[in-house]
């Protein structure tokens, strides 16, 4: 009776090591994303390089990420305070608006390619962007879900230029 046992045991460890495989690569789609952003700031200005009258106060913040393998599309969260920055899930409605008012709690889709692209990696431009501190939280569109929120980057926009993420004041 014993030497069944010793048969079947070898095949079940292999049945068992490929459903283990196979829920760990189906996790890694929920992963959080590494979103470690650059930010550049510009002044509304003309395709000829002049200011935009009445606008010179406004400045057009671009963020940008690297790509994410398999990624479908990805959503910012301008300003959102309901997500858990340890486990990336929300925590209550994200007060999100259409993205298009500058609204606090912005939810901004973003489609893979095309106007989404600054020098070859996803990037979304944001005119009329507040000065101040600007926290933004990225997931990531696999298998048709979007995953878990990033931490969050924030950049304090104050004048043009190129900024990385700064801690956010308590």
């Amino acid at each position: 009776g014993g030497s069944t046992f010793n048969m079947i045991s070898p095949r079940l460890s292999v049945i068992l090591a490929a459903l283990l495989i196979g829920t760990t690569t189906a996790a890694s789609s929920t992963d959080r994303p590494n979103f470690n952003g650059t930010a550049r700031v510009k002044q509304h200005m003309h395709r000829t390089g002049n200011l935009v009258e009445g606008e010179q106060h406004l400045l057009k913040l671009i963020i940008k990420w690297q790509s994410i393998p398999g990624a479908e599309g990805y959503e910012l969260c301008h300003e959102c305070n309901h997500i858990d920055e340890t486990t990336g899930r929300e925590t209550g409605t994200l007060d999100a608006g259409d993205g298009t008012d500058g609204s606090i709690g912005a939810l901004i889709p973003i489609e893979i390619g095309g106007k989404n692209m600054c020098g070859g990696q996803p990037c979304h431009v944001m005119p009329g962007a507040p000065k101040g501190h600007n926290k933004f939280h990225l997931r990531v569109k696999k298998g048709g879900n979007f995953g878990l929120w990033s931490k969050l980057q924030n950049f304090d926009v104050a004048e043009p230029g190129t900024f990385q993420h700064v801690e956010p004041e308590l």
